[in-house]
């Protein structure tokens, strides 16, 4: 996948600068956009109290199951999906669904606060009906809010939410989501990217990348991207 393809998103992504507690009510248009419009049964995982289901069962019609932990969330979530299921994700074997079922799984802020996300991708690929996909937003530890503070002040300081969100247990680059999606059976479909532009002080970073012999437009575009949006699909039969 390229991260020069990717075009700015929708607002929308958990920044640090957001209240935590607006964390489990974010509808994240710029996902809804990409749930197909043929899809009828849609899966929000760790669907929080259902904002991004809710906005995809009222906007698309989906029937629309939501996977959640934490209690307080779920009750809420309960009123807005058709739905909802009190699960753990790092252990989850099998879902309430068929298999072969689910036309869209939603992954909004999710994989990287696992411990095995690509053991839950797995599970979740056995489930997918002919055509479904897989949607998730992951965050770019390559972002140079991330790197600019590394290399010049050797600082990599966890936060209560954004990039380095404290609990965030994976951190992800482009190159490690697609070599995830690679060994769990998933290609990419489609990729786009929230994204906040390198300051004018850090545009030197394209001289070096040009001295190395790199590219500098592809290596620009990945210290932009804040977070990715994916969409992927099966490699068996996910035509």
């Amino acid at each position: 996948m390229s991260a020069q393809a990717s075009q700015p998103a929708a607002a929308g992504v958990h920044r640090a600068a957001e209240a935590v507690d607006g964390y489990y009510e974010n509808p994240r248009p710029e996902l809804v956009e990409l749930v197909p419009a043929h899809a009828r049964v849609v899966v929000d995982v760790g669907c929080g109290q259902g904002a991004l289901g809710g906005a995809v069962r009222r906007e698309r019609g989906a029937w629309v199951l939501g996977l959640e932990l934490v209690p307080e969330a779920l009750e809420v979530a309960r009123g807005r999906l058709d739905r909802v299921e009190r699960v753990d994700l790092d252990a989850v074997e099998e879902l309430p669904v068929a298999i072969g079922a689910v036309d869209a799984f939603l992954c909004g802020d999710v994989l990287e606060h696992l411990r095995d996300p690509e053991r839950l991708l797995g599970v979740l690929r056995r489930y997918l009906a002919p055509g479904g996909v897989v949607i998730a937003s992951i965050p770019n530890v390559k972002h140079w809010s991330v790197l600019a503070p590394l290399l010049l002040e050797d600082r990599f300081t966890y936060t209560q939410a954004g990039l380095l969100d404290r609990t965030h247990v994976h951190l992800f680059t482009l190159e490690e989501i697609s070599a995830m999606l690679d060994r769990v059976g998933l290609e990419g479909c489609h990729l786009d990217a929230i994204r906040f532009a390198l300051p004018p002080e850090l545009r030197p970073i394209g001289e070096l990348v040009a001295h190395w012999g790199g590219d500098v437009a592809e290596t620009i575009a990945r210290l932009e991207a804040y977070q990715y949006l994916v969409v992927a699909r099966s490699t068996e039969g996910g035509a």
